[in-house]
């Protein structure tokens, strides 16, 4: 079936789906979700040629009281229990560094759209957080600032919910958070596109694939660097274990160090430490695991994902690099020479790579 037939065949069958939700038959729903797929249709072609459109019209018909309240809640249970059945067809062909949490606003009930847009996000390999329905702001940029975001989906389809978006915002701020662009979707931004402006919050997009599609142009990941010529020696058993005995010396130490450079650390404000000490802890695990495998693929991760992640939240590459030189500073003060100069080759890895993200 060439696209344009497939296309006219979804036509076709979104408005026979669209009666089978008005008569509630799950059911027959089922039967045109197959003819779909056998028609050669994917998982996305039904979220966003089936359900979506489907959606919207039950929508407009329930405000023109042609759609009961209880048809349109049975409607949306049986979407969504067709999307939970065809969420394994969403397998992520490769993995991004990204990190996305999707949500609706307080008092926003209507969660379909944003349930697609999470879908569409994790195939494409993001690491996508669905928080549902009505998600209090507080909780909201609590978990955005727990999971590390580096964007944030706000969903409306009521447009008396559109103030939620800028208590949002402020909320970020306050949090210190406000580096993490938000992404909006709803019936109000197809309506009334100028909204995004209005609202100072950073894009929108008139389905899940176009909202993937934007937010990785603007989450671009850098290439990793090539390697320079750092030699990488086996470390010692020894080594390793007096590396993990002196861990939290050296975190605490690396952290002490940096908070003496207030420059780069003052967008922290009162979290400065706690921020910090987990950014260190991290780089110690992976650290620990590349000395341990005698790889150094966690830590081009590592420094993929944090040269893709911290410039949202302030921290330019060369702060980074400098993290990097206290940490080697931390080994050479806490760890003995002979184990030192085992731990350090990783360090002078990570140093070397990261001033080639600095040098862009």
């Amino acid at each position: 079936m060439s696209d344009n037939q497939l296309q006219n065949n979804l036509v076709v069958l979104q408005a026979d789906y669209l009666e089978a939700l008005r008569l509630g038959s799950g059911r027959a729903a089922d039967q045109v979700v197959q003819q779909a797929l056998d028609s050669g249709a994917d998982a996305g072609d039904v979220y966003l040629d089936i359900f979506q459109p489907t959606a919207y019209e039950i929508g407009r018909l329930w405000q023109l009281n042609r759609f009961t309240v209880a048809q349109e809640h049975l409607a949306t249970a049986i979407i969504e229990r067709q999307m939970g059945e065809l969420h394994p067809l969403f397998r992520p062909q490769h993995r991004r560094p990204q990190v996305v949490i999707i949500g609706c606003v307080p008092n926003e009930q209507h969660r379909v759209g944003a349930r697609m847009v999470a879908d569409f996000f994790e195939a494409d390999g993001w690491t996508a957080h669905y928080l549902g329905a009505a998600t209090p702001i507080d909780s909201f940029v609590a978990m955005a600032r727990e999971m590390q975001a580096d964007l944030i989906g706000l969903s409306v389809q009521m447009v008396y919910y559109l103030p939620h978006i800028t208590a949002f915002a402020a909320a970020l701020e306050r949090y210190g958070l406000d580096g993490i662009p938000i992404m909006v979707g709803g019936m109000p931004f197809r309506q009334q596109p100028d909204l995004v402006q209005t609202l100072n919050v950073r894009f929108s997009s008139t389905n899940a694939r176009e909202a993937v599609q934007q937010a990785n142009q603007r989450f671009a990941v850098p290439a990793a660097p090539m390697a320079p010529d750092v030699p990488l020696l086996p470390v010692a058993s020894a080594t390793l274990d007096a590396f993990r005995a002196a861990r939290d010396q050296i975190i605490r130490l690396a952290v002490t160090l940096s908070l003496t450079y207030p420059a780069e650390v003052v967008h922290f404000g009162a979290h400065a430490t706690r921020i910090l000490t987990a950014g260190f802890k991290f780089m110690t695990r992976m650290l620990e695991t590349a000395m341990l495998l005698q790889n150094t693929a966690l830590l081009e991760e590592q420094l993929v994902w944090a040269n893709t992640r911290q410039p949202h939240d302030g921290v330019p590459p060369e702060h980074l690099l400098h993290r990097f030189q206290m940490y080697a500073a931390a080994i050479e003060d806490v760890l003995p020479p002979p184990h030192a100069a085992e731990v350090l080759p990783y360090i002078a890895w990570l140093i070397a790579h990261q001033r080639q993200f600095v040098d862009r």
